[in-house]
């Protein structure tokens, strides 16, 4: 790029403090490595060919985006961090973040938060590919534990979700044991890992008896799932964050049983915690205090 913007070896070679004959042994390497010129000499010195006019553009791309992956590691090194993602799940999102981010952007007023609407699938990936800083869910803990630092926020319990008409839809609480003989909604691990074995815990432990899975389904969202149950006659145990969802031909009754319960938890990124995502997670009201899982992140 410098050999370009100079229009000469010599004076490329003057502003990077090296020889000349340094910078025209890595002008041809690099033309040995492309299989072609990428320079043309003239009067006045050289110029691109077209092959290195392509190259120079392509290469202004890769430079500022090197310039700002190093601007955003250098600041999240410091733990400095300006921008902070957040997966979370939007049914429950205001309960657990609302306050939080109040008291965030009181403390951090120049921080600017992306929030991301995100399944427990979507939101492990996220985490994964280092796309959020930070996820607000409630399954995968213990996959997220072993690579997160993680902390429970919550323990809440299930509702079951039921078509419209169904013979239990009126009911003001239902025990798992009733649900025998009903066809549960079957989920894409890619959607919500660990899911369909928490629901079998819960028919196992609460009703004695295994759940009979309608076909696996995808789905882009909690609201969606819920839509599932009313629309091919199966019904699906959930938190009950989820009751407030106003979802066409569904109703949702509380579970009777009192162990039949989900943890709510938030996972960041391991490493030095920056400065926002800490006063985040300190901001969180946590309804129980247990110790953080492991690997322990200390304060």
């Amino acid at each position: 790029m410098t050999v370009i913007e100079e229009g000469s070896l010599r004076r490329a070679a003057e502003r990077a403090h090296i020889s000349q004959s340094a910078v025209t042994r890595q002008m041809q390497m690099l033309e040995h490595d492309l299989g072609g010129r990428i320079l043309e000499r003239t009067s006045t010195g050289v110029r691109p060919t077209t092959g290195g006019y392509t190259l120079a553009q392509k290469a202004k791309l890769l430079l500022a985006d090197y310039d700002s992956t190093m601007s955003d590691v250098r600041r999240l090194v410091r733990g400095e961090g300006h921008h902070l993602r957040i997966g979370y799940l939007a049914s429950a999102g205001q309960q657990y973040l609302g306050e939080p981010i109040k008291a965030l952007r009181l403390l951090h007023p120049k921080v600017k938060m992306k929030m991301l609407d995100l399944t427990p699938g979507e939101a492990i990936g996220a985490l994964r590919r280092s796309e959020i800083d930070l996820a607000l869910t409630y399954l995968g803990m213990d996959l997220l534990s072993r690579d997160f630092y993680t902390r429970k926020i919550d323990n809440v319990p299930s509702v079951a979700v039921l078509p419209i008409h169904h013979r239990l839809a009126s009911k003001r609480q239902i025990p798992i044991s009733q649900l025998k003989h009903e066809r549960f909604l079957q989920v894409a691990e890619t959607c919500a890992p660990g899911y369909n074995q928490r629901v079998g815990q819960f028919c196992r432990r609460f009703g004695k008896f295994r759940p009979r899975f309608a076909p696996v389904r995808a789905f882009e969202s909690i609201a969606e799932s819920l839509a599932i149950s009313g629309n091919e006659d199966s019904v699906s145990l959930n938190p009950v964050f989820v009751r407030h969802l106003k979802i066409p031909n569904v109703v949702i009754v509380p579970i009777a049983d009192k162990g039949a319960t989900w943890d709510v938890f938030v996972a960041w990124q391991r490493g030095k915690t920056t400065a926002p995502v800490r006063a985040l997670i300190d901001a969180l009201d946590l309804k129980s205090t247990p110790p953080d899982h492991h690997p322990h992140q200390p304060h």
